[in-house]
């Protein structure tokens, strides 16, 4: 299904985390009226996702929720409704409101659950709050989402990996998407100045994709779908990123570091029987995948084409 998306940066947020700048990510500054949204709707004959991103769409005051989700139910017959949002602002409430209009996805900025990042962070609450409130979307029948991020200040991998398994415990045999995203270091945010003085260190784009991968490997074998990985490439973030991993096909270089992983536990030496969706996450990017995987195993890349088994 097509996906429509609106973006509504930091809008209503309840407080200002250290790492967003998300005018910067997005390139977008003006508040979103449902005005707009009905004109995009206007052109589209077919089912749709509606998507609210950015900002935290049921902080926002309910008279302007209310037009929006007004707004997005005029869409055709058949489309959906999803949107991204702030652990403090899913209340009982909320979630009734959610459901009169066939809200079909919540996503939570969960970023962590590592309760120090949290509060270094800034993010206002603790992993128990956002553990709850996700248990709560999922009880609701809601499809729920987690978005965490890598290289936070104080964040290792073992922390997120840890964060994977409180969330498996919660979600049992439910299924739960993820999204990740790196930390970026952004102009005009508290974490920018952190970064100037040196008191922080963004991850490097090699250790990103090595740390990611990790985590995406241990999520997929705990039955986690994973939407995304990494920040969507704009004009405007491309020229406002001041440090940190943002490499435009980040996604790409991850799931092939993670299939590499896979690969090597399954057999260190191979042989390995390969799907051809993936032969991309091998052989692309100036073969990138195949020479780390001859890195790994010693073996040489003409050796190593030989006990592929493309299928």
């Amino acid at each position: 299904m097509k996906k429509l998306p609106f973006f509504i940066p930091m809008q209503s947020c309840p407080n200002r985390c250290i790492y967003c700048n998300q005018w910067a990510i997005t390139g977008q500054s003006n508040g979103l009226t449902a005005e707009k949204v009905l004109a995009k709707i206007e052109k589209t004959d077919q089912p749709v996702e509606i998507c609210f991103f950015g900002g935290s769409f049921t902080c926002l005051p309910q008279k302007i929720r209310t037009s929006l989700l007004e707004a997005a139910a005029r869409a055709p017959k058949g489309s959906r409704i999803r949107m991204s949002t702030h652990p403090l602002c899913i209340t009982e409430e909320i979630i009734d409101e959610l459901k009169q209009y066939n809200v079909g996805a919540v996503e939570l900025g969960v970023s962590s659950l590592d309760d120090e990042v949290l509060a270094f962070c800034k993010r206002g609450y603790t992993s128990e709050i956002a553990l709850e409130k996700l248990k709560a979307l999922l009880s609701a029948g809601f499809v729920v989402g987690a978005q965490l991020m890598t290289g936070l200040p104080y964040q290792q991998t073992e922390s997120t990996i840890n964060d994977l398994k409180k969330l498996s415990k919660i979600k049992g045999p439910s299924s739960m998407q993820i999204r990740l995203y790196p930390c970026l270091v952004f102009p005009g945010t508290e974490l920018f100045s952190l970064w100037e003085k040196g008191s922080y260190t963004p991850l490097t784009e090699e250790l990103c994709i090595k740390q990611t991968a990790q985590v995406l490997f241990h999520a997929e074998n705990m039955g986690f779908e994973i939407l995304r990985i990494g920040l969507h490439e704009t004009d405007s973030l491309r020229g406002t990123v001041k440090a940190g991993p943002a490499h435009p096909a980040l996604g790409e270089l991850v799931r092939s570091e993670a299939l590499i992983e896979k690969l090597i536990k399954t057999n260190p030496k191979g042989p390995w029987i390969v799907s051809t969706r993936h032969r991309s996450l091998l052989s692309g990017h100036s073969r990138r995948g195949i020479t780390v995987l001859a890195n790994k195993t010693g073996l040489t890349e003409s050796e190593l084409f030989k006990r592929i088994i493309w299928w």
